[in-house]
């Protein structure tokens, strides 16, 4: 699902899609790989047009991880601004507080994103 494109200060490159650091065909790629769905929290454009999808990066640029498309997710806004540079199972057992969520299926979402080839 896109939406008209749309130019804010060089960081949207539409309504639910913020971009600036990663060429805009690899991170369209790479929501389509994930189902334009939050892999932490399951959120999905399908189910709220006005979500804001980003990428997160699985392992933080902090803590040596780069921009391949294995070490990238993606993430709803709001999880990828709680997650921050933290760890995989450091955000799941926030998670896990916060939400209930089970962590054993969040993992292996993360996991399983990761493995996934991204389309041509």
């Amino acid at each position: 699902m896109m939406t008209d494109t749309k130019k804010t200060n060089g960081r949207r490159d539409s309504k639910n899609y913020v971009s600036g650091w990663i060429r805009p065909e690899k991170r369209k790629r790479i929501y389509t790989r994930d189902d334009h769905t939050c892999v932490y929290c399951c959120h999905s454009i399908y189910d709220d047009p006005d979500m804001v999808l980003t990428l997160d990066h699985v392992v933080p640029r902090e803590l040596g991880g780069g921009n391949e498309h294995t070490n990238l997710v993606t993430a709803c806004r709001s999880c990828n601004s709680a997650k921050q540079d933290k760890r995989v199972g450091q955000f799941i057992e926030t998670l896990v507080e916060r939400h209930g969520v089970d962590p054993d299926e969040v993992a292996k979402r993360v996991r399983n994103a990761r493995r996934r080839k991204l389309a041509k």
